[in-house]
């Protein structure tokens, strides 16, 4: 089996965020135990995670990139959708858990030791999370691998969380060196707290994605609007076209139209200009699969031309 430079650059970024994911997680649970933080805890638990969601990401890149076989005749893009979906579920238990660590912590009290240490690896977090999830964006632009994207919206909402905690314990840092009050402390399952609410919205929009691309949603206004000028600046070898159906499976888009040429076009010809839209359309939107249905022109004019006088048309575009 060929590998083309798109998958192996995904399955680099997949394997990188696995190693980077690992290190940060045992970097926050020895924090976390040290200094009794369940911000830092529930920081622990939601890279825990991303580590979990980066190995579904790493086998779900490697799966998409295979060719088509006699099971799966329309290849295996599926699996990345598949991927996104459990690593957004994934997302909307890591913030249960961190709501039950912040409510035990709010009825049985807090008492942190060493909250310093905490500031110092919160702020190395959200750095490190922020220059990968980054790069794991910039891959699946390059590469339309929603996998990739769903990996790096888990890191960049550590990015969000990592700030937030860091915030609070810079806080409660001050607030004991300066001998302030008590209830300070209770910032830290309070950051927990919202650091969960944030983890929600990032859990149920990856999930919702996922869910709709799965459900055949087609592709965004943009690509249509590119397929359709692919095909209209062809626009004076065809009569017109209509029933243009699209929709995404992973980093693949599968187009099908219907193309109603002359009726008295010869079939070389008719094949010719097909495969011509096919890498027109290629060439604005990559990992496109292209599926066109030729149909003669029904008008009744003494000699069918192409742009026929009779039957005028805007190429498609509407």
């Amino acid at each position: 089996m060929q590998i083309n430079d798109a998958d192996i650059k995904k399955q680099h970024a997949a394997k990188f965020s696995i190693i980077s994911n690992s290190a940060l997680i045992l970097l926050k649970i020895a924090v976390g135990m040290l200094t009794a933080s369940v911000s830092i805890i529930a920081e622990a638990i939601h890279s825990g995670i991303d580590l979990i969601a980066s190995i579904i990401a790493n086998y779900s890149v490697k799966k998409s990139g295979q060719p088509a076989d006699s099971l799966h005749p329309f290849g295996h893009g599926r699996i990345e959708d598949i991927s996104a979906l459990i690593e957004g579920i994934l997302i909307l238990f890591a913030a249960w858990l961190i709501f039950h660590e912040a409510y035990d912590k709010f009825v049985h009290g807090v008492n942190l030791t060493l909250p310093g240490v905490g500031v110092f690896i919160m702020l190395i977090s959200s750095v490190s999370n922020w220059v990968i999830s980054g790069y794991l964006f910039k891959v699946s632009r390059e590469t339309g691998s929603s996998a990739l994207e769903a990996d790096g919206w888990h890191l960049r909402t550590d990015v969000y969380t990592s700030v937030a905690v860091f915030a609070g314990l810079s806080v409660i840092t001050l607030n004991s060196l300066m001998n302030g009050p008590a209830w300070v402390r209770y910032f830290d399952p309070a950051i927990a707290a919202l650091t969960a609410l944030m983890i929600v919205k990032a859990g149920w929009d990856i999930s919702k994605t996922a869910v709709m691309n799965l459900a055949d949603l087609k592709i965004s206004d943009e690509e249509e609007k590119a397929v359709k000028l692919a095909i209209a600046e062809n626009s004076d070898r065809y009569v017109e076209f209509h029933d243009l159906r699209t929709r995404r499976a992973g980093p693949f888009r599968y187009i099908d139209l219907h193309l109603v040429v002359s009726r008295d076009l010869h079939v070389d010809t008719a094949h010719k200009l097909t495969d011509h839209l096919e890498e027109d359309i290629r060439a604005k939107l990559p990992h496109t699969d292209v599926m066109i249905h030729l149909e003669p022109c029904e008008g009744e004019c003494a000699a069918c031309h192409i742009n026929c006088p009779t039957h005028p048309h805007d190429g498609g575009l509407k």
